[in-house]
């Protein structure tokens, strides 16, 4: 009988391997309801920040801003990261 519970054990292991993570899942619908806002806001605008102001498509200020966002993000978990070495 035990032996039957650890190849169940062994089968369930295996196709959690094969499962894409939640997150990978989580962060491809996220991208491709981007790319949807992106391509359906095409027109132009004008970018005001601080004191440079230029005229641009919406659809490249939408790619900016998740770009910067991103990069953001990217040196808050780095900054994070070291902080947490320090305290140890």
């Amino acid at each position: 009988m035990a032996r039957r519970d650890d190849e169940d054990h062994d089968l369930r292991q295996d196709d959690r391997s094969e499962r894409p993570p939640l997150a990978l899942i989580v962060g491809g619908i996220v991208a491709a309801l981007a790319v949807v806002f992106v391509f359906q806001n095409t027109g132009d605008t004008t970018v005001n920040f601080l004191w440079i102001d230029f005229d641009s498509t919406l659809w490249f200020v939408i790619v900016l801003s998740i770009a910067l966002g991103i990069i953001i993000d990217r040196l808050f978990a780095i900054w994070r990261r070291r902080s947490h070495r320090s305290d140890d």
